[in-house]
């Protein structure tokens, strides 16, 4: 199915009213987040919510966390609830159940990947793992990118040194005891 934002449409020279129509309950388009419809019926896939998500975050957002890591050639990890997107500061958009919105004054080079602007794998798995309540499931995302060969320990804990602190001890602690082993 196909993501679209509103404004597009508009500029297309499809009428409001029209929209509104065709997005009324029982209709064939659907909103699925503030401003972005999805131009189809059926249950968004989590593939339209990830469109959705950048579409709705803006032209400079980058694809974080576990969603990244799949693109990036990771299809095992389990999808948390959200997708996580980076927005640059000035931003003010903010998520909703669907999606996480993170402002950060460090927002990472995309790498562009099926048409997506994908954060590095050692950023996206810090993401994750800082966001990631349950420490085992934050080891397991962290082994699994270092078994694929995404990155290394120094990599990540270069990256963990240079962002955010919060969230960051679960991380830190496991990478400082890999590498002291």
């Amino acid at each position: 199915m196909d993501v679209i934002k509103t404004s597009d449409l508009k500029a297309a020279g499809v009428p409001r009213y029209r929209i509104d129509l065709r997005c009324r309950p029982g209709g064939p388009w659907q909103r699925i987040l503030p401003g972005v419809l999805l131009l189809g019926a059926a249950p968004p896939t989590r593939a339209d919510r990830v469109k959705a998500a950048l579409a709705y975050a803006g032209p400079e957002a980058v694809l974080t966390g576990v969603d990244a890591l799949h693109t990036h050639g990771l299809p095992d990890l389990p999808l948390p609830p959200r997708v996580h997107v980076l927005q640059p500061a000035g931003r003010r958009r903010s998520g909703d159940h669907h999606v996480l919105l993170e402002r950060t004054t460090r927002l990472p080079r995309p790498v562009h990947k099926d048409g997506l602007p994908l954060a590095p794998p050692a950023r996206a798995v810090l993401d994750a793992a800082r966001h990631e309540p349950h420490p085992t499931r934050a080891h397991g995302l962290l082994t699994a990118v270092l078994r694929s060969g995404l990155c290394s320990p120094p990599t990540l804990l270069a990256e963990l040194d240079a962002g955010s602190k919060r969230g960051a001890a679960t991380p830190r602690s496991f990478l400082r005891a890999l590498t002291h082993h």
